[in-house]
């Protein structure tokens, strides 16, 4: 077996897209094209996801609470950014939907730097070079991928609701911790 050399932040957009595309059946040069990476991009990224147990053995199914887990408590460790200089691009984190539904203005705006921005505001690194493409041609993993920043720079309130929000799209909103359960009586921890 090969050994594992720690995660890459492409590893993390694969995962965040296996997810939006739900139970469409795809093949590794579409999440290539996708993504805009090479097909042994996503074979590596694939094996070492598995190797960290966020995908199960065939590499087709994600391991959804493993991920949310690693999300909530690893992400911004691991990926670590901080805002940058003002500068036009993409919104991002609480800039973007969902967040930007939830949280009143007057926060500083996030974006990732690009030519085909709209908005001015702090850069942030995207994790990997070719995200801003990748997430403007999938408005539901571009989501996703806000909500990730959102845990990578956000205050507490907004990584709270970036779980929120994470949790209902990647498990499917079955159980979050800050609700009450409507699935019997789970205990918070338990997802």
């Amino acid at each position: 077996m090969r050994k594992h050399n720690g995660m890459r932040p492409q590893d993390i957009l694969i995962l965040l897209k296996l997810v939006s595309l739900g139970d469409t059946k795809w093949r590794y040069a579409d999440v290539a094209k996708a993504l805009y990476i090479s097909q042994s991009e996503v074979a590596e990224g694939l094996h070492r996801n598995m190797q960290a147990r966020l995908i199960a053995p065939d590499k087709r199914r994600v391991f959804r609470s493993a991920l949310m887990e690693f999300l909530t408590h690893g992400i911004k460790y691991v990926f670590p950014t901080e805002p940058g200089a003002i500068v036009r691009g993409v919104p991002t984190a609480h800039s973007a939907a969902p967040l930007s539904d939830r949280i009143a203005e007057g926060e500083e705006s996030y974006v990732w730097p690009s030519d085909e921005g709209t908005m001015r505001g702090q850069a942030i690194q995207p994790l990997y070079p070719t995200t801003v493409a990748a997430a403007l041609a999938d408005p539901e993993f571009y989501k996703l991928l806000a909500l990730v920043d959102a845990l990578r720079v956000g205050k507490a309130r907004e990584q709270k609701i970036a779980i929120e929000e994470l949790r209902k799209r990647i498990q499917g909103d079955v159980y979050s911790p800050y609700e009450p359960s409507r699935i019997g009586n789970r205990s918070p921890g338990i997802g």
